[in-house]
């Protein structure tokens, strides 16, 4: 291996493609991605992802044309980072995507981890949130029960194929963000462009009509069977109420945060640095504006649209926007001292912590902070 094959930088990734019916060409319109094919609809671009057979391809500097998934195994820990390899393994634990719904997403559900693993499925559970980019007008996402709902509701709303009527209905602009925790309904009649972060699972559990005609009592078993799995709660807020820290030029907005995953915006207008610590590996996505992303001799232009992967071992990583950009800013927490830590010392009241979690006795936010 030569030597500058050794030094980890700023690696830029190809993204995994997937035409699917909800969506449209809205994310070739809105950013600034090249190569894309013109012949069919693009739902999703998986901007990160390491499921074999897919994992994303490296673009840029000595190490490109290999995939994530070789440079986890060639690297482990040094690209991923001491934490989370202590608690995720070397098994890639996000899965990060531009998510385009310009059509119906129909009703769903995800398996959390403990069901998951009762069920014998592949897959861990699946957290996953959304952050709003671009809303038609009048759009709206359900998510969430209605207070008062019941288990026998939701299954008679199963067997009635009408499960969305007993959600929550928002409507959504830019900037709205979403916490999804395993075993939340969710839905959209479309007009939704957002980044999703997701634990890496495909885990589903389907809440729309039956696929085919079923006799009445099939109908029913399956009903509960999934009623079974759904998470169920009066009062509970998946939408959370994102703080921002101003410092100079720069805004540093935390936008969500559980077990899994926190994300952060980065609107910048000066130069700003990003120090991993060989703890954990950050992800950067351009929303907004170019930015150079510069660490380990080599340097990455971001524009709108496009993606890079931060290993944990790059000692300092330095955000230079031309102009004004807005970066997104995936990683897996330590809560404590990742966001709990840096609110409480800017000022931030405890229960604006906590709202990063929303409302719901699954906050992973509140047992720590001790609400």
């Amino acid at each position: 291996m030569s030597g500058n094959q050794d030094v980890l930088y700023p690696l830029r990734t190809r993204e995994v493609l997937r035409n699917y019916g909800f969506g449209g060409r809205w994310i070739v319109d809105a950013f600034e991605k090249t190569g894309l094919p013109e012949d069919h609809r693009i739902a999703e671009t998986w901007e990160v992802v390491d499921r074999p057979p897919e994992s994303s391809e490296i673009l840029n500097g000595p190490l490109a044309g290999q995939t994530l998934h070789d440079l986890i195994e060639r690297y482990g820990e040094r690209l991923l980072g001491r934490d989370i390899v202590a608690r995720c393994g070397t098994r890639f634990p996000l899965l990060i995507k531009f998510l385009d719904a310009s059509n119906v997403l129909g009703e769903q559900a995800h398996h959390t981890d403990e069901q998951a693993e009762a069920l014998g499925l592949a897959d861990p559970g699946k957290t996953e949130a959304w952050y709003m980019l671009y809303t038609r007008p009048g759009a709206t996402i359900r998510c969430g029960n209605h207070s008062g709902v019941s288990r026998d509701d939701l299954i008679e709303a199963l067997v009635q194929e009408n499960a969305r009527d007993l959600m929550v209905e928002r409507e959504v602009e830019p900037g709205d963000a979403f916490l999804l925790y395993g075993g939340t309904m969710h839905y959209s009649a479309g007009g939704v462009l957002f980044y999703e972060i997701m634990q890496n699972s495909d885990v589903v559990i389907s809440l729309g009509p039956f696929r085919e005609p079923l006799p009445p009592e099939e109908k029913r078993r399956l009903a509960e069977e999934r009623a079974a799995l759904v998470h169920l709660e009066d009062d509970f807020e998946c939408q959370t109420a994102p703080v921002t820290l101003a410092a100079g030029e720069n805004r540093r907005t935390f936008l969500f945060a559980c077990r899994y995953f926190a994300l952060e915006r980065l609107d910048l207008g000066e130069a700003a640095t990003l120090r991993p610590e060989g703890e954990r590996f950050y992800v950067l996505s351009c929303i907004e504006g170019n930015c150079h992303v510069s660490g380990g001799g080599q340097e990455v232009l971001l524009r709108p649209g496009l993606t890079c992967l931060v290993p944990a071992e790059v000692d300092e990583v330095v955000l230079g926007p031309e102009g004004r950009a807005a970066l997104l800013k995936a990683y897996v927490p330590d809560l404590g001292r990742d966001v709990v830590e840096p609110l409480r010392a800017a000022g931030v009241s405890d229960a604006a912590i906590v709202g990063l979690g929303g409302r719901t006795r699954l906050n992973d936010l509140a047992p720590i902070i001790g609400a």
